[in-house]
């Protein structure tokens, strides 16, 4: 019910927005590792989030997407470190309860 609110918010059709939803959770399960549990669902959230207001400023004038590459770009790099560093700890863990 929550998604068509957030896809008329953003000016998003409902089908893109489903579209939206389904890679915001491939990329939450590939970021947290799991499924169904709630860091999962905050990261889905997140993701979604982030993906409609890509979709909305789309639309804005070709003066304006430098910026927002450099503001893509930004998020990318910080989301894919942050993976890394969850997958090192875990592999820390791991080797210390050996």
């Amino acid at each position: 019910m929550i998604l068509p609110w957030l896809a008329s918010k953003t000016g998003v059709s409902d089908h893109r927005a489903e579209e939206l939803w389904r890679a915001a959770c491939r990329q939450a399960e590939w970021f947290t590792g799991k499924r169904d549990d709630s860091s999962y669902w905050g990261v889905v959230l997140q993701n979604l989030l982030d993906l409609l207001e890509q979709e909305r400023l789309r639309a804005y004038p070709l003066l304006v997407w430098p910026s927002l590459l450099m503001q893509g770009g930004l998020q990318y790099w910080s989301l894919l470190t942050q993976h890394w560093l969850l997958a090192a700890s875990r592999s820390l863990q791991s080797g210390r309860q050996r």
